[in-house]
């Protein structure tokens, strides 16, 4: 074991010092690194608060991330100046994007959407904005209209028109709290073994450099004793 030691340079003991040093690191660092973020809705068409001068056929989403291409995953509601959901059909994806076609708007007026999507990390994530439609709607040509009202129309005189809860709105709900949860954690275990296996190196080095000294010293000793 001595000799072993004895014929190992002084680089060598330093290139083993600098990979053990390597290696804490490699333990230490991803423990504390953040997780991965959740993808972000980064633009839409039309965009938030814009003001539109035609009559949309469809609205489009663009993500930060490859969107997971699942419908029951995708839900997209567009909401009218009247309360009613236009959307038709099931959204589209394309990579990042979410498209969802609409119907016609039968009145101008500010369009709410309302999307929850799975992003590529596997997490739901939900969310909503406004445009306004400033676009005169083209009047009916059918000799239809008041049945058209009666259709649009509640139930029952004097009721309001309301949203009804559906499946796809409860879980949208559930969506958001699942989004807010924590992204980043350090483990203090692994940090600590780091640190350590660090410091080990470190001692390994310099005990190795010493007694690879003290051997050439005792070595050049015997040397001049046995000259005498």
């Amino acid at each position: 074991m001595h000799k072993l030691f004895a014929t190992r340079s002084p680089r060598w003991f330093a290139a083993a010092g600098i990979a053990v040093m390597a290696l804490s690191a490699a333990l230490v660092l991803p423990s504390s690194s953040p997780a991965r973020a959740h993808d972000a809705l980064v633009t839409s068409s039309p965009a938030a608060d814009e003001v539109v001068t035609s009559i949309p056929t469809e609205v489009s989403m663009t993500y930060s991330g490859e969107v997971f291409d699942a419908s029951s995953a995708i839900v997209v509601e567009v909401i009218d100046s009247a309360g009613t959901n236009v959307a038709l059909t099931t959204p589209v994806v394309t990579d990042t994007k979410v498209t969802q076609a609409v119907e016609p708007l039968s009145s101008p007026g500010v369009v709410t959407v309302r999307w929850r999507v799975v992003s590529s990390d596997g997490h739901p994530i939900s969310g909503e904005y406004a445009f306004t439609v400033d676009a005169p709607v083209a009047p009916s040509t059918s000799a239809e209209p008041e049945a058209s009202a009666i259709a649009a129309s509640p139930s029952a005189p004097g009721q309001s028109p309301t949203i009804s809860s559906t499946p796809e709105q409860s879980a949208m709900a559930g969506a958001v709290a699942e989004v807010d949860e924590p992204t980043s954690s350090i483990s203090v275990p692994l940090v600590v073994t780091g640190v350590a296996v660090v410091i080990l190196g470190a001692a390994a080095l310099v005990f190795f450099s010493s007694g690879r000294r003290r051997r050439q010293q005792v070595k050049q000793q015997k040397g001049t004793v046995d000259e005498q």
